[in-house]
């Protein structure tokens, strides 16, 4: 089985954000189920468009998880992220990750499981 969208979600605010899109539920291989939220900030001085995928885990995201997601995020953008990070809180809320969105300055990689 593949991951498949569930449900779409409304727009939230996400601070560093210029732009958050529709959200969506998506249902993985494993049975566990993650919201996701793609936000992007629009760098006119750098020339880029910084763009994150927030998500948010029903169960704990095992590595296979992260792997089926990581996959399809690098078909949606045509190469691997450039940053991952994974929080046990809100990711919204998280600083390093709102301020690699604000101002492109990447947060030092981590897992917390």
């Amino acid at each position: 089985m593949q991951m498949g969208i569930l449900a779409r979600l409304p727009k939230r605010e996400i601070e560093g954000a210029d732009e958050v899109l529709e959200g969506f539920v998506a249902e993985f291989s494993s049975g566990n189920q993650c919201r996701i939220w793609p936000a992007l900030t629009y760098d006119r001085e750098a020339n880029q468009t910084r763009i994150a995928f927030f998500t948010e885990w029903r169960r704990v995201a095992t590595p296979d998880d992260i792997g089926e997601l990581t996959r399809y995020t690098d078909e949606l953008m045509g190469k691997p992220p450039e940053v991952l990070t994974e929080t046990t809180s809100d990711p919204c809320a998280e600083q390093e990750n709102v301020e690699w969105l604000r101002t492109g300055k990447p947060p030092k990689p981590k897992r917390t499981n």
